[in-house]
């Protein structure tokens, strides 16, 4: 049985224009075109939360610099090299930069909660 078919309970409201124009431009927002859905979402969760957070896929890609250098430092140590300041150097800047990108997303979805 789809989830279509177990939803058999036909639910109604009224609005007015104003109140049906700022749904329309709230799920416009949130890139939902079905009507149905949308407030059924509303009704059972309270809210419809969109994250836009185009900070992840710096924070990915410094992540991946990070584990990259990491093993190869490893690699060289284990084989009897040694590794220069400027290695690591480039690891605590990465760090920096994660921890900052991070710190702003967390102060942006705590701006969300209040």
């Amino acid at each position: 049985m789809s989830r279509k078919t177990k939803r058999n309970i036909h639910c109604s409201f009224k609005a007015t224009e104003e109140e049906m124009d700022i749904i329309q431009k709230k799920m416009k927002a949130f890139g939902i075109t079905n009507q149905s859905a949308f407030i059924r979402v509303m009704m059972l969760n309270g809210y419809v939360l969109k994250l836009d957070l185009p900070e992840l896929h710096q924070i990915v890609r410094l992540m991946g610099s990070m584990s990259n250098n990491i093993n190869q430092i490893a690699r060289k140590l284990h084989e009897g090299g040694s590794i220069y300041e400027t290695e690591i150097d480039e690891i605590k800047e990465n760090q920096n930069e994660l921890r900052t990108i991070l710190n702003g997303i967390l102060q942006r979805l705590e701006r969300l909660s209040v």
